[in-house]
């Protein structure tokens, strides 16, 4: 913004040393545009100073953000954030999700749509043992 100033008062210097007077019509019109040039170079100076303090709000609050985020959701290892099994209920016919932890441990697993059993490991384990596979 300095460069902008600089030249402004370069022009200035130029026209008084051209001897350029207000009491023309021409001179009357290139004080008034070296006058508005140096009014516009004021507001623009204003404005970077207003976004810049604007940038450094933004920042602060997007970093507060990230702080509050990680506190309420905590650290996810992208690894195992995608580790979903997928299973169509036999009742319902609808796909549902379950995270890989919870398909494992559990020996029933339930439809979250139809409220219906959609696999009983300890019936598949009877039939296993029925059929008098080992």
């Amino acid at each position: 913004m300095n460069y902008l100033s600089e030249r402004v008062s370069y022009l200035r210097g130029l026209a008084e040393g051209l001897g350029i007077k207000d009491d023309t019509k021409e001179g009357k019109v290139l004080t008034n545009m070296i006058d508005i040039l140096d009014d516009i170079v004021d507001a623009i100076s204003e404005l970077e100073a207003s976004q810049s303090e604007l940038d450094e709000y933004v920042e602060t609050i997007d970093e507060d953000l990230s702080e509050v985020e990680e506190e309420l959701y905590g650290e996810e290892d992208d690894d195992d954030s995608d580790d979903f099994v997928e299973v169509e209920c036999p009742n319902c016919h609808d796909t549902v999700y379950f995270d890989e932890e919870t398909f494992e441990a559990e020996d029933k697993l339930i439809c979250p749509n139809c409220k219906s059993q959609i696999y009983d490991e300890s019936e598949n384990t009877k039939n296993t043992d029925e059929d008098g596979i080992d």
